[in-house]
């Protein structure tokens, strides 16, 4: 039922209460509790992830027999989360009795979420606040982020919960637990509301026209030698079509350029070319390399803006990788980790997303963000490029290798979320798709389908950003789970007495 409240199911967010309500009632009456909350996990993630096991054979997996190994562990990972929220629940049980921990497993499913964004091993796929994508409460992301929308999905289950108990019980504790969660539910959900609407100005800024190019490079031709042809013919048509539309900044998707760009003289001159014979700035993806302080060479999934002269303005280095496909994580502590072969590519990190400049006529500029691939799940990163100035985000990734899934449309609408949260448009590029423009609220404005070839082009007006979770991200929802803390103490206190 979770899972169908989310992407690319339409309609059926409000399922995700439903869902959590069941789960609540269950835990707050077994006396097995960790057991319930991974059983929980295990069919959600299961059948929320199941396209892992239908990965195409240009997966970064060392071996097809890996697939559903890879597959598998992934879903028990994410599971064991669950499984730590129902022990946790588990242990509230223990120490009061179920109705005290109604009352705690809105503040334990929050913790469970933060957990899932944090760390080399964080994996924020679809948190419960993406639910409401499919909903008109999505903008209220701008008051307190997508994690703030999970929160008050967990409060409006246990009240559904408490809600059922007054109805069957009718005794005088109940009721009140019933009332304190009516009562945070009005607080947290018009708060958002509230909070989603300060700073709410529309922009005066002027418009620059941008191209997103969906090239639609099959991958088996993309990385074959040889085969360069099937990456610049694509590129250098649409590139001058996005001119010929009138585009002044043309995105490419990730590692558009199959190869070490810096370092194959043949390639980097026909980009720079084509951004000096078109007189358009190109920002494109492609893999780096590099020496570090140590003489050692380090090698990134980078990004690049080359300037309507050719040359090469800025680069971004991705930062956050995905774990086991890009870096086996925890080499800091263990180093030898990096020897293992899992089919990674062993990029290095780079710094987080700072924003980058595209000066046009008239004096007109955009200032973009760049997430490559998944970093457009962590909310942290696109808040951190936006806070530094940034007034558009740029998501480049190559879904190529989730073949026609649901994981391309979950990724997708996930960038969307981006958007609602910053109150800023969002440029999504992508090789095989999906690709599309947002609006500043995260509705699109224009979009390709997977295994299309063409255009996402726009004016895009950036900014102006000034969201209560730019400002102060996650701070008014740490108050409020602060004082939900207290509450659940004196019930408890009160319970013992």
């Amino acid at each position: 039922m979770a899972t169908v409240a989310m992407p690319p199911f339409h309609g059926t967010g409000w399922l995700i209460v439903a869902s959590l309500t069941i789960l609540f009632a269950l835990l707050c009456r077994t006396d097995r509790p960790a057991l319930i909350g991974w059983l929980f996990g295990v069919a959600h993630q299961g059948s929320l992830l199941h396209w892992l096991f239908l990965l195409g054979p240009e997966a970064p997996i060392a071996s097809r027999v890996l697939v559903p190994v890879a597959a598998g562990s992934a879903i028990l990972y994410v599971s064991l989360y669950y499984l730590l929220f129902g022990w946790l629940a588990g242990q509230v049980a223990r120490i009061r009795d179920g109705r005290v921990t109604l009352l705690a497993v809105p503040f334990l499913w929050t913790v469970i979420e933060v957990l899932r964004t944090t760390g080399e091993l964080g994996f924020p796929w679809c948190l419960s606040g993406m639910a409401f994508l499919q909903s008109a409460l999505y903008p209220l992301a701008a008051g307190g982020g997508e994690l703030a929308l999970g929160t008050g999905a967990a409060f409006a289950a246990a009240l559904v919960v408490a809600a059922a108990g007054v109805i069957l019980q009718r005794d005088e504790r109940t009721t009140a637990i019933a009332v304190a969660l009516a009562l945070a539910c009005l607080v947290l959900w018009g708060g958002l509301t509230i909070l989603a609407t300060d700073g709410d100005v529309s922009s005066t800024r002027p418009s620059i026209r941008v191209a997103a190019v969906q090239a639609d490079v099959a991958l088996c031709d993309k990385w074959a030698k040889g085969r360069t042809d099937s990456t610049t013919v694509p590129y250098t048509a649409l590139t001058h079509e996005a001119v010929r539309r009138g585009a002044e900044l043309v995105v490419w998707a990730e590692t558009a350029v199959p190869a070490y760009l810096m370092y194959e003289r043949r390639l980097l001159g026909w980009v720079r070319d084509l951004a000096d014979s078109t007189d358009v700035f190109i920002f494109t993806g492609f893999p780096d390399a590099n020496l570090n302080a140590d003489g050692k060479q380090v090698r990134t999934n980078a990004s690049g803006l080359f300037g309507a002269n050719g040359r090469l303005l800025d680069r971004y280095h991705k930062h956050h990788l995905l774990p086991f496909g890009e870096r086996v994580p925890f080499q800091k502590w263990l180093p030898w980790l990096g020897k293992l072969d899992f089919g990674q590519a062993e990029w290095h990190a780079g710094e987080k997303p700072h924003p980058i400049s595209v000066s046009v006529a008239e004096g007109r500029e955009l200032r973009f963000g760049a997430l490559v691939c998944y970093e457009a799940i962590f909310s942290s990163l696109s808040r951190h490029a936006v806070a530094e100035g940034a007034d558009v985000l740029v998501n480049i990734t190559n879904d190529g290798w989730f073949g026609e899934t649901a994981g391309p449309v979950q990724h997708a609408a996930m960038a969307r979320m981006r958007a609602a949260e910053c109150r800023v448009p969002v440029v999504r590029c992508a090789n095989n798709g999906i690709s599309f423009m947002t609006d500043r609220r995260g509705g699109l404005i224009d979009t390709l389908g997977l295994g299309e070839r063409g255009l996402v082009i726009r004016d895009l007006t950036p900014g102006p950003a000034d969201t209560t979770f730019i400002r102060h991200g996650q701070t008014p929802l740490a108050i409020f789970m602060a004082a939900w803390t207290l509450v659940v103490i004196a019930f408890a206190v009160h319970r013992r007495r």
